[in-house]
């Protein structure tokens, strides 16, 4: 399981926690095709494995939650027993503040908004897909525009829930804007799982900016924040959109 070949970049460490800078591309566990490149293979081989093995799988070796593959950014794994229920309990009661930033074309027609949708999972040519279901699992997504440019924008996006592909598809369902780069959802279209889409190469710029929550065991609001990478940043300049920090 553990793999010293996948990279692990720790952004902060606490006795209880670290939070991950995961790149855009890696998936978090390991799965159906990724068996030994997931990020957690990577964890096992790193000085950390130790810890995570003792948490076992009842306690998803630390793993306390999760990013799209294609996604990058702030990560939270747990270290600890207490540290991993604190954690989790955290995120069962949606004590857990969920900051993303994106890029999309368009620009949204109003500055901000909110997308209350809710999305059922499903399989579409082996991939796993999220769709709007007014039978599914409740879904929200705030939102709202921090730069613009001629043709595109930057949103900042605060989930309260963690549907698969729960901004992806809000974005292009409730606002009507496709995430630069994202191979699958389309604005008018159904998703596409074709060879062709699958193979399209370039990041998808969505990045998990900000994580803001309880610490597991004292309690004390904690806040950890990971910028976006250099390619995120470039498209930014390739859109005419000057780097700035969300509010």
């Amino acid at each position: 399981m553990a793999n010293a070949a996948v990279a692990v970049e720790v952004a902060y460490e606490d006795p209880h926690y670290l939070v991950l800078n995961k790149a855009g591309g890696r998936v978090v566990q390991p799965g159906r095709g990724h068996q030994d490149d997931a990020l957690l293979n990577g964890l096992m081989a790193s000085p950390f494995g130790p810890e995570l093995r003792k948490l076992g799988a009842r306690r998803d070796f630390g793993v306390i939650h999760r990013l799209d593959r294609d996604t990058s950014g702030a990560l939270l794994v747990a270290r600890t027993v207490p540290g991993y229920d604190g954690l989790r309990s955290a995120f069962t009661e949606r004590r857990v503040e969920k900051d993303y930033l994106v890029l999309v074309d368009p620009a949204p027609s109003s500055p901000s908004g909110r997308v209350d949708l809710p999305l059922r999972e499903v399989e579409r040519a082996g991939v796993r897909l999220a769709v709007p279901d007014p039978a599914g699992q409740p879904a929200h997504t705030a939102w709202r525009q921090v730069a613009a440019g001629p043709k595109h924008a930057m949103l900042a996006c605060r989930i309260s829930t963690g549907r698969l592909h729960q901004i992806r598809v809000h974005l292009t369902e409730g606002v009507g804007v496709q995430i630069m780069g994202d191979r699958i959802y389309r604005v008018d279209e159904p998703p596409d799982t074709s060879s062709k889409a699958m193979r399209l190469a370039g990041p998808m710029h969505l990045h998990a900016w900000r994580l803001g929550f309880p610490h597991p065991v004292t309690d004390r609001p904690e806040q950890h924040r990971i910028e976006p990478p250099p390619s995120f940043l470039s498209a930014m300049g390739e859109c005419g959109l000057q780097p700035v920090g969300a509010q």
